[in-house]
């Protein structure tokens, strides 16, 4: 099916982008922050695909006052940017949503190594409560 391509191994070339598109040649852009824009610009173009999502649902970054007033149950998913990647473990943080979005990765991490079987890793104070 159209578009399965670029998800399955694809053509990504350091400097030059997806497909040699220079769409992509930058940080992240061999990730979803990439393939998205090359999908729709290049694969589907003729939008018939595409559909504008609230970014504070998907993609939150806790970046404006109404993303981080989203409540934590609607968020689909987090783009760790603002917030920092919860496994640099950074105690302090300038938005609650931050915290609670790190907690909730924590939370999902810990029943994944549960389900596989896997010890917890130690936990420093900030995160002891999930243990």
């Amino acid at each position: 099916p159209g578009g399965c391509g670029p998800r399955r191994g694809g053509d990504f070339r350091k400097g030059q982008g997806w497909a040699g598109s220079l769409i992509g040649p930058y940080w992240g852009g061999m990730t979803i922050q990439g393939l998205v824009p090359y999908y729709y610009l290049r694969v589907e173009p003729t939008g018939r695909a595409a559909r504008e999502v609230d970014r504070c649902i998907y993609n939150n970054m806790a970046d404006n006052a109404r993303c981080r007033a989203t409540p934590l149950a609607d968020i689909a998913n987090v783009h760790f940017t603002v917030c920092h990647k919860p496994w640099i473990c950074l105690a302090h943080h300038e938005y609650d949503l931050c915290s609670r979005l790190h907690d909730r990765w924590f939370a999902l991490r810990a029943r994944l190594e549960r389900r596989l079987g896997l010890p917890p890793p130690p936990r420093g104070p900030r995160f002891a409560k999930l243990g």
